[in-house]
């Protein structure tokens, strides 16, 4: 019989895991997300991928990804500095942003088994 501790941690491992396949599709939408705004395309509000980027930061941090999450909130920062207001952000701004969600992609844990 497991302990209550025992219960929980294995519920823990258990939504890791979950999270952790769920990532590429998350980064995924955060690029789609991103090509929009830096298109200047109406279809994707900046305030959606900045709320995007935010859920990320926290969760990832949350449930054991540091790097990323560190790279989510370093993009989120960039987000919040370049387009106040939900503002697309300026050309001179859309390269240091494309560069952090490239940094966001790196930090995304290799395929490699989930134990």
């Amino acid at each position: 019989m497991s302990t209550p501790q025992q219960d929980f941690q294995k519920f823990l491992d258990q939504q890791r895991a979950d999270y952790r396949r769920a990532l590429p599709e998350k980064m995924a939408h955060i690029r789609t997300l991103w090509n929009a705004v830096a298109g200047g395309g109406d279809t994707a509000p900046p305030a959606e991928l900045e709320r995007l980027v935010h859920t990320l930061a926290g969760t990832a941090g949350t449930l054991g990804f540091h790097e990323v999450g560190a790279a989510a909130r370093a993009l989120e920062l960039l987000l919040e500095q370049a387009a106040p207001a939900g503002q697309v952000p300026l050309p001179p701004q859309r390269a240091e942003i494309a560069l952090a969600v490239d940094v966001l992609q790196a930090s995304l844990p290799a395929d490699e088994p989930l134990s």
